[in-house]
């Protein structure tokens, strides 16, 4: 049972040590650019080795990328792990969304969540759920605290309401460019734009 256990836990870790390989190229390269033996041979190991673990390079970019969702929701919950102020959360929070695609812009995100073949419909509702109960979790401490002025039985409307704006800003902000390869320049004026109407949004709930 206990060489079992070691046999798994290396598995493991050899699996991690090729998302971390993949990580690292696909951000300094690009994930279009970056091939499996590229990889192998940063990891010293066969290209057999890396479809042990991985069903393909489409396989793999999608792994690497669920372990970065897991980086990004962990920065965002450090963020509202002790909230004194809602209002100053929720622009933190639009720094960090774009220091975080600024520092993985190359992962082709949107590349892969463009792509037909990639049944997404799932996921991005567990993501946007996830993302609402952070809102919901700052909401509630702007209520408490009398931050803002909004029914406690309208938190989680009001949270909905205030994400559905944010990410429609994004869509009018980027439109007529290229959805797949946005680089810093857009997603800065996305961030702008963002912030302004969050101050329009935190101002109205005052009243």
């Amino acid at each position: 049972m206990h060489t079992e256990s070691k046999h798994t836990e290396s598995k493991d870790e050899m699996r991690e040590r090729i998302l971390e390989a993949a990580l690292k190229r696909f951000t300094h390269y690009s994930a279009s650019k970056t091939t499996m033996n590229e990889i192998a041979e940063d990891l010293h190991c066969s290209k057999a080795s890396l479809y042990y673990y991985f069903p393909d390079k489409k396989g793999l970019h999608i792994a690497v990328l669920e372990k970065i969702g897991e980086l990004y929701f962990s920065e965002l919950e450090a963020e509202i792990e002790d909230v004194k102020q809602a209002s100053k959360t929720l622009f933190r929070l639009i720094d960090v969304r774009h220091d975080f695609v600024r520092r993985f812009c190359r992962l082709e995100l949107f590349k892969v969540l463009n792509d037909p073949s990639f049944h997404n419909e799932e996921i991005m509702k567990k993501v946007k759920e996830r993302e609402l109960k952070l809102l919901v979790t700052v909401f509630e401490v702007g209520v408490k605290t009398g931050e803002f002025n909004i029914s406690k039985n309208n938190i989680r409307q009001m949270a909905e309401l205030y994400s559905l704006a944010m990410i429609g800003l994004r869509f009018s902000v980027l439109e007529g460019k290229d959805q797949i390869n946005i680089d810093e320049e857009d997603f800065s004026a996305v961030s702008k734009q963002q912030k302004l109407l969050t101050e329009v949004f935190v101002n109205g709930l005052k009243y």
